[in-house]
């Protein structure tokens, strides 16, 4: 298939998230161009929109008053960054909470975040099973301090602690223990904080924060690399291609830029022209190749379908904590792709929006393929289907 598109990708849910979680705490109306509009965004903006804030002299307005003694409940569906975020937030907010989402929602991990905000004087309960959603929380307000934070699982725990810092009298001191495991979304919590007003010493796994408030400033949102490499993707499995890119920038925080590199050594070439970046065919020497996927979690579906429906042999690295996102990401690759010599194809989405938008690029090569559940794009890409409409699929 000869490809040729022009397209805008959509903007960055890591980064449009960790903004609203610092407007909230600052106390300010978001000032942001180009605010994500995937279903996770939605589904913390809604929630925020119900709950208290802190304005920047550190007095909670619009507390929440139970009803006979119950918890306001907050549902964050299937939305991971979102659990994360508030479960910090509900914990230094006055209030009775109960946080709950989806099934598997309910079967990620929580614990190492739990246990921090206890020490730090929360008072979180589990509803059901040790370490895993529902939580019950009463809200209280938190002084800050000394703690360690365990990154071995997610980097979101270190994130949740570090974006309420800055509104804590004593600001907070953490030393990150275990595997640095996706740490350029740490990388990129900092940055965006600085970008606000926070104050931040950092020094190798030591980081402190100082009790300074967030200031009001407006902040453009970049376009997501993680969406961008499913763009990557279909360059690498066309015959011939020029797909032109808007909105990506090269100077981004996000480590997904990293697929750029990648993908040069599965025949595709990254040029900047004007405003916008071209995916053209490049020639490379079809050989092993080797993958690290312990700060990029995300990147490993898009490898995972590339390289399996061009025959590369590669080695995969750093894949732990992939059974712990949407879906168990490496168990469904493996079921998803045994099914390639199967006509018609027909794939199961795992509830997880990264598999099927790395699956649906394979009907470039292998002809129109099915999913049960198509829709599960909106999580991070809406348009994907209509910017790739020339993929073929059914359900």
């Amino acid at each position: 298939m000869k490809l040729r598109c022009d397209l805008t990708l959509p903007a960055s849910k890591s980064e449009s998230n960790r903004a609203l979680m610092i407007a909230a705490y600052g106390g300010f109306a978001p000032v942001f161009q180009n605010l994500s509009d995937s279903h996770d965004t939605k589904v913390l903006m809604k929630a925020l929109k119900g709950l208290p804030f802190i304005d920047s002299c550190r007095r909670t307005i619009q507390p929440w008053n139970d009803i006979k003694g119950k918890p306001q409940v907050v549902d964050i569906t299937d939305c991971g960054t979102a659990a994360r975020f508030l479960t910090t937030y509900l914990a230094c907010h006055e209030g009775h909470w109960l946080l709950t989402g989806t099934e598997r929602m309910c079967q990620r991990p929580m614990a190492s975040l739990v246990v921090v905000l206890r020490k730090l004087g929360a008072a979180i309960q589990y509803v059901e099973k040790e370490g895993f959603l529902p939580l019950q929380i009463d809200g209280k307000s938190l002084v800050g301090g000394k703690v360690d934070i365990d990154m071995t699982q997610s980097s979101q725990f270190a994130s949740s602690l570090l974006l309420a810092a800055p509104i804590w009298p004593k600001g907070m001191e953490m030393e990150l223990i275990g595997e640095l495991s996706s740490l350029p979304y740490l990388e990129m919590t900092l940055a965006i904080m600085r970008h606000f007003g926070a104050e931040i010493e950092q020094k190798g796994r030591l980081i402190k924060v100082f009790p300074k408030p967030y200031q009001s400033r407006s902040y453009t949102i970049g376009a997501d690399w993680s969406a961008a490499s499913y763009w990557y993707e279909m360059a690498a499995l066309s015959e011939e291609c020029e797909i032109r890119l808007r909105g990506l920038s090269l100077s981004t925080l996000q480590g997904d830029i990293v697929i750029l590199d990648w993908m040069r050594q599965l025949g595709v070439g990254t040029f900047i022209e004007n405003d916008a970046i071209v995916l053209r065919k490049i020639p490379y020497e079809k050989r092993p190749l080797h993958f690290d996927f312990s700060q990029h979690p995300d990147l490993y579906p898009t490898l995972a379908a590339t390289c399996a429906v061009l025959g590369i042999k590669a080695t995969f690295d750093g894949l732990d904590n992939l059974s712990l996102k949407e879906s168990n990401r490496v168990e469904a690759m493996q079921t998803e792709l045994a099914k390639l010599g199967n006509r018609p194809v027909h794939f199961c989405a795992h509830n997880d929006h990264r598999i099927v938008m790395a699956l649906a690029p394979l009907s470039i090569l292998v002809g129109p393929v099915g999913f049960d559940y198509p829709e599960v794009v909106e999580k991070s890409y809406p348009n994907y289907w209509k910017d790739a409409s020339f993929l073929t699929f059914y359900r």
